[in-house]
Order: structure tokens, then sequence, then C-alpha cells
């Protein structure tokens, strides 16, 4: 199982607001929440085997995405333990 945190980016940065927090049974079924979420986000760097690989090199996946309305978030995809 994998938890997965969409928080938005304000300040440059500086502010982390958490806005959308899941969980997901597969890799995929969190790549899917997050297009649910956020259906204007590119999510090629989203790929089942770099998620993967993040997870299990450091523990998580954390990528900075924006949207078409100028909107900036942090995706989290990390595993349950």
């Amino acid at each position: 199982m994998f938890r997965i945190v969409i928080s938005r980016l304000t300040d440059d940065g500086l502010r982390i607001t958490p806005e959308r927090r899941s969980t997901a049974m597969s890799v995929d079924e969190a790549v899917s929440a997050v297009e649910e979420h956020l259906p204007t986000v590119d999510t090629t760097a989203f790929g089942s085997d770099a998620v993967q690989s993040s997870v299990n090199r450091v523990n998580d996946f954390r990528h900075d995405v924006s949207t078409a309305d100028g909107g900036h978030y942090r995706v989290v995809i990390a595993p349950m333990m």
C-alpha cells in the first residue's frame, strides 16, 4: 500500500499546504489518484518504474508539478509501513 499526499506550494515554495491525502494499493492506482485530483498535470514523470525506483532508494517519490491554471503542487507517494 502507498500513501499519497498532494500539497499546494505558495510563496515560491516556502509554504506547503496539504490538500489531499489518500491511499492506494499500487503505484498505478496512486498515479490515477493524482490524475483525478490534478487532471491538467502532465504525469509522464510518474511512471511505475520511476516511482518504484525512488521508493526503493529513498523511501518516497516527490515531484513538483504545475497545473494549466498556474497552480503549483508537490506530490508525494510513499509506502505505508
